[in-house]
């Protein structure tokens, strides 16, 4: 009954965020970051050069393998990519999952109904977690491989089974392919497990107190360990670069670097994020913390920990100017208050195990933090708070510049003034230029290979295109040689942007400085492509000359 139970909370998750998906796509709402990854996983089948290293290695590689069986359907259903269908279907099912862990942390705590029910409702239809359960981005997959290592880990440190144990490592190595800051989720959770192996071994001696620790953190650590080891020497053997996001050009550290800094706010705008995502959390934790103390309960540890390095890692890149930002990089702090939140009422009931240890938890004291209707009362009003201030911060452009936009399109239109509410709906329709210039490129019935274009900014053209295979790209193994001597590569077109921020790392202007102004004498300009959306260039299409002329 439950699993049945829990798999129609998934169903019903997953059901809201397709819904919400298709409802951005129908009116042409796209993220970037969610169109740049679908674009590489089409890539991988119907690029001018197949291959699976076409994933690229600038960033993890999770929610691109994940698309990869849909992308492969898209010349069946071309909607799969040309409106990022796939995209949102692999985030929905993914945000389906992190619903359905938090359901499951609720029913091994054994909690009222009631309660669960609330709980589970009020974090499934918190706004950031329907927007990034629809658009086809990489925060569904971190969050749900997050929220399946902590509740395994919750597990383990109340039944000692090596099976959760061994869960909670694989779902952070996981997380890790979802976004690297899962390494420092490792790291936190390692001391968590070393400690309960201290605590449980204490009448066994310090020596098979340590040995135990030691075999504890290294089977929680081993698919971490692995799985970046595997990732960062395949990137290595591939491209040269073993962690592209930060050293290569493509990466982070060069986007930073181009467009003028890190625009993070520092520590304080990362802390206010976090409290305006949920207001409640500092509650939360000193209720955590006393309540772990009082039924000493190792259990209300993990989330504090493993969840808690993710933002402390987001406030510690935002403070050194490393970051952006972003609101949806403090995302991980609704899932937190969710899960503390569970832990709030008593702990009931004895945990089915595949194989319990030998120092399972006893079950502790069973003391509430106050009274019980109060106490449960109390802490959703706290999350309710958060997602009525998420609400009203994803309206404000200071807070949530990829999110505040979105007010355009619901009936808060109506209060907006006349110039913000057009600035709002310019930011919607980024990337409909792009699609007018695939089509446009598409009626030409033009040869594989003959339009080469950078990713930087062009990403979308090739996504949109009913024929991919007409780009030449930066993962293609001829793109270095087609931009040195197009014309003799089958190369006709290239597509250029202006040489100013990151588009003074795009490969066209690197190879040919003075290429999106005059052609560098290698192209002629065919056509000026003036953009109409937000953060995107004005295109210019060249027409490659025969003859190069000096």
């Amino acid at each position: 009954m439950n699993r049945t139970t829990a798999l129609v909370v998934y169903g019903l998750a997953a059901l809201l965020y397709l819904a919400a998906g298709i409802i951005l796509s129908a009116q042409g709402i796209f993220f970037g970051d969610a169109l740049s990854r679908l674009q590489t996983a089409e890539s991988v089948f119907f690029s001018d050069r197949p291959a699976l290293a076409n994933i690229g290695f600038v960033f993890t590689p999770l929610t691109t393998l994940a698309e990869l069986p849909l992308a492969v359907l898209s010349p069946l259903l071309p909607a799969l990519t040309a409106s990022a269908l796939a995209a949102t279907a692999v985030s929905a099912l993914f945000m389906a999952g992190a619903v359905r862990q938090v359901w499951l942390v609720g029913k091994d705590g054994g909690v009222s109904t009631v309660f669960l029910v609330t709980v589970t409702v009020l974090f499934a239809t918190n706004p950031m977690i329907v927007l990034y359960g629809a658009n086809g981005m990489s925060e569904a997959p971190f969050l749900f491989t997050c929220a399946w290592a902590t509740r395994r880990m919750m597990r383990f440190a109340r039944t000692d089974d090596v099976h959760d144990l061994m869960a909670s490592g694989l779902g952070l190595s996981l997380a890790f392919l979802a976004r690297y800051e899962a390494l420092a989720a490792a790291g936190a959770g390692a001391l968590v497990v070393a400690g309960l192996a201290l605590v449980r071994g204490r009448e066994q001696g310090r020596r098979m107190q340590w040995e135990r620790a030691v075999t504890d953190a290294v089977v929680f650590l081993f698919p971490v360990i692995l799985a970046s080891a595997v990732w960062f020497f395949t990137s290595w053997l591939t491209t040269g670069t073993a962690v592209a996001q930060f050293s290569g050009t493509y990466g982070n550290a060069a986007i930073i670097e181009s467009t003028g800094g890190g625009a993070g706010g520092g520590t304080v705008a990362a802390l206010t994020r976090i409290l305006l995502l949920a207001p409640g959390l500092p509650i939360l934790v000193v209720a955590a913390v006393v309540l772990a103390r009082r039924r000493h309960s190792p259990g209300l540890f993990p989330p504090l920990v493993v969840l808690g390095s993710v933002l402390g890692f987001q406030v510690f890149t935002a403070a050194a100017g490393a970051t952006f930002g972003l609101l949806r990089f403090f995302i991980v702090a609704v899932l937190l208050a969710t899960m503390l939140s569970l832990l709030v009422p008593l702990t009931v009931g004895e945990l089915r195990s595949s194989r319990p240890g030998r120092f399972p938890w006893d079950g502790g004291t069973a003391l509430p933090l106050y009274r019980p209707r109060v106490t449960t009362a109390a802490t959703l009003v706290l999350l309710l708070a958060g997602t009525v201030s998420t609400t009203v911060t994803m309206t404000d452009r200071r807070w949530a510049p990829q999110e505040y936009a979105l007010a355009a399109a619901t009936p808060l239109a109506s209060r907006l003034d006349g110039a913000d509410l057009d600035e709002r709906r310019a930011v919607l329709r980024t990337y409909r230029t792009e699609r007018h210039l695939a089509e446009f490129l598409d009626a030409r019935d033009l040869a594989a290979g003959s339009v080469l274009l950078d990713t930087t900014f062009g990403f979308p053209v090739p996504l949109f295109s009913e024929r991919p295979s007409t780009f030449v790209i930066p993962s293609d193994p001829d793109f270095v040689t087609s931009l040195d001597d197009p014309y003799a590569h089958g190369v006709r077109y290239i597509l250029a942007v202006p040489p100013d921020g990151r588009g003074s790392r795009d490969a066209v202007n690197l190879r040919y400085p003075t290429f999106y102004d005059n052609g560098s004498g290698v192209a002629t300009l065919d056509l000026e492509i003036v953009n109409d959306g937000a953060g995107q260039p004005d295109f210019r299409l060249y027409r490659v000359r025969e003859t190069p002329v000096e």
